[in-house]
């Protein structure tokens, strides 16, 4: 088969190969969330940028591998899908299915992730708002309306 098919196919196997290895970054940042190391969740999310930039570099090749196939094939690159290439090379077929297969796991642990993030932004709302928030003063000093109190808002309250 045509070069481009097989530069197409060892593409797609190092992108498989980048998003595993992101899979499990993505499983250390959970767990890092879960146990609150803002350190690790740090280092991880260093790691995965390096990784997102090897997988666009790979994602720019790609493209360029399905002009070159598009053209031999006679077809625009955005109407050709990874099936109809494995008709012509099945080599594809299988590296098709690690692809879905990674990339749904991989969205899966990110919407967890997404989710624990959200609830621990949650928690530092709801903790900045306890430590912040003077709603239920005992008085007021004379000539000062209740109103006044509650406006500001202050770490720590240092009024006695």
């Amino acid at each position: 088969m045509s070069e481009a098919l097989q530069n197409l196919n060892k593409n797609l196997e190092r992108q498989v190969e980048l998003y595993k290895e992101l899979m499990t970054l993505e499983g250390l940042k959970r767990k890092a969330l879960v146990e609150n190391n803002l350190l690790e969740i740090e280092s991880v999310t260093a790691q995965e940028e390096a990784f997102i930039s090897k997988v666009n570099l790979l994602e720019k090749e790609r493209l360029l591998w399905a002009e070159q196939i598009g053209q031999e094939l006679d077809k625009k690159p955005e109407d050709l899908t990874l099936a109809e290439l494995a008709d012509y090379y099945p080599p594809l077929d299988r590296i098709r299915h690690d692809l879905d297969h990674v990339v749904a796991q991989l969205q899966e642990i990110h919407e967890i992730n997404s989710l624990l993030l959200r609830q621990a932004m949650k928690i530092v709302d709801y903790t900045v708002e306890l430590m912040t928030h003077q709603e239920s003063n005992t008085y007021t000093y004379p000539g000062q309306k209740a109103n006044d109190v509650t406006k500001k808002r202050h770490l720590m309250d240092w009024r006695i």
